[in-house]
């Protein structure tokens, strides 16, 4: 539980596709680029918080580069909702980078960009339309708990990939849901729907709208994962 005023209304922000960050979740980042390694410190020394927000690149788009590389390009429009994360672990690694752990607060929506004045971008924001997002975990009746798993299961499936969910069975709610809209292989639109979605009845109904879509038409997996 964390109180939504002591949330600071200009953070900087990483901007990265395909990376989905909830209120309550945890997200595990390898850092190495100069500019990001400037933006971990910087908040570091400020307050430990890091905005994460996907740049709003449309796949029809000829997309250069990759974010998880560095070498995308600078400057992209993003889209206007992200969500905060407070630094919870870091480490120094030996080649320079740091590892770190971010653990989501609340999403906020983007009222402005600033004038680059660091070395990585900032952003203005406001957090009134997820006031609820810090409060403390939602357990809800109206959560399809049982029906989630069992879909969550055949469409992890399809990716070959294998969950643990000892570390899941006594997550409440808001958790459960919000951890496997995070690990769930979703493209990054789907991520971007599932963030932007108020309520958490809706995330739910949304995710399994895409979990059975993929699950109808059969979608195969490539590679061999385990969750952990």
């Amino acid at each position: 539980m964390f109180e939504l005023e002591r949330l600071p209304d200009v953070l900087p922000v990483f901007p990265l596709t395909g990376v989905l960050l909830l209120p309550k979740g945890h997200l595990p980042l390898n850092v190495f680029e100069s500019r990001y390694l400037d933006m971990v410190y910087h908040a570091r020394e400020k307050n430990g918080l890091i905005g994460m927000v996907q740049p709003s690149v449309s796949p029809l788009e000829d997309q250069e580069g990759s974010d998880q590389f560095g070498t995308a390009p600078r400057g992209r429009p993003l889209y206007t909702t992200g969500c905060v994360g407070m630094i919870s672990d870091l480490t120094d690694n030996k080649d320079g980078g740091i590892t770190l752990l971010l653990t989501g607060l609340s999403r906020f929506d983007i009222v402005e960009e600033l004038p680059m004045v660091q070395t990585f971008r900032q952003v203005r924001v406001l957090y009134d339309r997820f006031d609820q997002d810090c409060a403390a975990p939602l357990r809800a009746d109206d959560t399809p708990r049982q029906k989630l798993v069992l879909t969550v299961d055949k469409y992890l499936k399809l990716y070959n990939i294998i969950p643990r969910w000892e570390s899941l069975e006594k997550a409440c709610d808001e958790e459960l849901v919000n951890a496997l809209a995070m690990v769930c292989p979703f493209d990054a639109s789907e991520k971007q729907a599932l963030l932007e979605i108020v309520t958490l009845k809706d995330r739910v109904d949304l995710m399994l709208k895409i979990m059975d879509f993929d699950i109808s038409g059969g979608q195969a997996a490539s590679t061999d994962r385990i969750l952990q």
